[in-house]
């Protein structure tokens, strides 16, 4: 692992550029540029995209840091109001700072989408711009830089996966979130300098995301052909994005059985033995449902929905244009 990319000394103190913070700026630079240039391409206001992409990561930012800080809200309290002693004064600080650390991980990706989302809508209403156009200009990119920003998960050792027992397990060193997390929990043995393997669920969850990015790349390719009769696209607006939200709640609802770290929280504590130690997890390992499990079957009964009653809507059109001679 490395979770410093870098290091600076400046005079007696050192400076370390976070690898997670790293990846998670270079997965929006991408994701902004690729928004620019596409929606340059339809014909849209490039600064008024900028300006989108740029309130759409602050909100975004600050809803995804404020979901995990809200599902671990008692660590964070106990961090900050510890019992007062004058040599603890600058630890006490830095655990009251904590929360505001999000270059040190601990971002809940839905907690973003609904804070960006809301921007996005209002942005829409002002600009007078059709939410479905920019939500089919958006999933790719979407896909495209959470892939990027996992990988800094992955160098930072958070959203960390269950004790793995295949072959591909990761050990994460002192000095990771998930060594110090399972440090604090008791569930390492003292003198200890790694965790035992665990599932690279960051990993996983990454190639997840690339591939629901080539998915889309090559569906906006196929919808994208005007028809050779109508001269109107292939596919109405909207059908892009619900196909990203689909897949990546699919996603997502996998990746959550293999997830080990207790930031996630659960609804309902669900296991199956059999079936963990088929999956390689511990045999008391909950399956269901967490708190993003729930988040995925909303997110895909939703969309689905969305769909079947936009299909159903446009089906006599359609049917008119395919008998027009």
């Amino acid at each position: 692992m490395r979770p410093t990319l870098v290091s600076i000394a400046i005079g007696d103190h050192e400076y370390g550029l976070h690898t997670y913070g790293f990846l998670v700026g270079l997965g929006f630079a991408v994701g902004i540029l690729r928004f620019w240039r596409s929606g340059r391409r339809q014909g849209l206001d490039g600064g008024r995209l900028l300006d989108l992409a740029f309130w759409s990561i602050v909100a975004g930012m600050f809803g995804s840091r404020l979901a995990f800080v809200l599902l671990n809200a008692r660590a964070f309290l106990d961090a900050c109001f510890a019992p007062f002693d004058a040599s603890t004064t600058a630890l006490r600080f830095s655990g009251c700072t904590a929360a505001l650390r999000f270059w040190e991980g601990g971002l809940i990706f839905y907690g973003g989408v609904i804070a960006s989302g809301g921007v996005v809508l209002w942005f829409c209403r002002r600009e007078r711009w059709s939410f479905w156009t920019l939500g089919d200009l958006a999933a790719p990119t979407l896909a495209l830089g959470h892939a990027i920003g996992r990988l800094g998960c992955f160098f930072a050792g958070c959203c960390f996966g269950a004790t793995c027992r295949a072959p591909w397990g990761v050990a994460f060193p002192r000095g990771s979130v998930a060594f110090d997390e399972l440090q604090a929990d008791g569930a390492l043995a003292p003198g200890a300098t790694h965790t035992p393997a665990l599932h690279p669920t960051q990993l996983y969850e990454a190639a997840g995301e690339f591939a629901v990015f080539a998915l889309l790349l090559w569906l906006e390719a196929r919808w994208t052909r005007q028809d050779s009769r109508t001269g109107s696209p292939s596919a109405p607006p909207g059908r892009l994005f619900l196909v990203y939200a689909a897949a990546y709640a699919g996603l997502r609802f996998v990746v959550e059985l293999f997830r080990g770290d207790a930031a996630r929280g659960h609804l309902l504590a669900w296991t199956a033995p059999a079936l963990a130690v088929r999956l390689g997890l511990p045999p008391q390992q909950p399956l269901l449902l967490s708190f993003s499990q729930a988040v995925s079957l909303v997110v895909l009964a939703g969309a689905g929905t969305i769909a079947w009653r936009r299909a159903n809507r446009n089906m006599p059109a359609r049917r008119a244009a395919a008998t027009t001679p």
